[in-house]
């Protein structure tokens, strides 16, 4: 008797022990389930955006290409829950006014493409360094600048001097070069004397003409093809994209190669925006803003030499300039004022 009840014990303590496993392997996938739908909940609640990317030069140029194709890419990686729309032709104003848009949070611009010496004016006096006079001896020399540890750096000053704006990265226009109307040919840096031109309206181009002897005169990019048309201004400047998307060789047909210029474009984005954005998004942001950082540069070289064939075909009076010491040494007293103060950084970047 004593057995059999023995025998009932350890059955009924063996049903108790399988029964209190197999509840705890039901709650633990009940768990597993519950969290699974929680985070595909979080990820379907977050929230979508829609930016606005201003942009001064047309469709087809590289710039309003590489702000597509950061769009694209940005867009992809969302799975389209955050938009970039890209205004180009200056829709949404000029530089000035795309900056001042940004500095205040937004809005009618979130994101904008940029020049780096017009930042010089609103207190990012590193990245004006790149806008100097010859300071870039080619395209290689500015990408190995771009690459180091000093182009991070730049890339970090208007966030770090509270300017209200993000840098994102970096895009390669190519050198600008000088463009006069018909009646205006230049064979050599003299005959720049007396001209007026119009430049980009920051302090640093307007020394940089200054110092060959032009007069330089303030005119909205979106008005220079009607102003050389009228003769308001004598010539321009403008790298080959802009020169030929622009159909400036219709009203300027003399294109002079200084290459005075080298200055890269930024890409800069609202801080008051990109604080919205939560630390899984704006990895995001800047996953998509290397990579069109690197589509522009696979794809500017070729670019650039397909333009100056068309430039050619088109009609303009291509002048090269074998020399540019002439052009230089004119310039040596613009690169001591910018450079007075950031010695340190001018000779690293020389050294590249």
């Amino acid at each position: 008797m004593k057995k059999i009840f023995s025998l009932l014990l350890v059955m009924v303590m063996l049903v108790t022990l399988l029964s209190a496993c197999g509840s705890s392997s039901s709650s633990k996938q009940v768990s597993e389930t519950d969290n699974s739908n929680t985070n595909a909940t979080t990820e379907k609640d977050k929230p979508s955006y829609t930016f606005k990317y201003a942009e001064l030069n047309p469709d087809g140029h590289i710039m309003a290409q590489s702000g597509q194709q950061f769009a694209k890419l940005v867009s992809e990686k969302s799975n389209g829950r955050i938009k970039i729309e890209v205004f180009p032709a200056g829709q949404l104003g000029d530089e000035k006014t795309m900056y001042q848009t940004l500095q205040m949070g937004g809005g009618a611009i979130d994101i904008c493409r940029g020049n780096t010496n017009a930042l010089g004016d609103f207190g990012a006096k590193k990245l004006t360094l790149f806008g100097l006079p010859f300071i870039f001896r080619d395209r290689a020399h500015l990408w190995n600048v771009l690459d180091s540890e000093i182009g991070e750096e730049f890339l970090r000053e208007p966030e770090e001097i509270g300017s209200s704006m993000r840098g994102l990265f970096y895009l390669d226009e190519g050198s600008r070069h000088f463009f006069t109307s018909k009646d205006i040919v230049i064979d050599s840096i003299d005959d720049f004397k007396g001209l007026k031109l119009r430049v980009p309206t920051t302090d640093l181009m307007t020394d940089t003409v200054s110092a060959l002897g032009v007069q330089s005169t303030p005119i909205s990019f979106s008005e220079l093809y009607s102003s050389l048309q009228t003769g308001t201004v004598d010539g321009a400047e403008q790298p080959f994209s802009g020169y030929f998307s622009n159909k400036f060789y219709e009203v300027a047909p003399n294109y002079i190669l200084t290459g005075h210029t080298y200055s890269p474009s930024i890409v800069l984005m609202s801080e008051s925006v990109w604080s919205k954005l939560d630390e899984e998004d704006q990895s995001l942001v800047m996953e998509a803003a290397k990579e069109a950082e690197k589509w522009n540069r696979e794809n500017i070289e070729k670019l650039d030499t397909d333009l100056l064939e068309q430039i050619k075909a088109a009609g303009a009076n291509v002048v090269e300039v074998p020399d540019k010491t002439p052009y230089i040494e004119a310039t040596k007293s613009v690169v001591l004022k910018y450079a007075t103060g950031y010695e340190k950084y001018y000779d690293a970047i020389l050294a590249k």
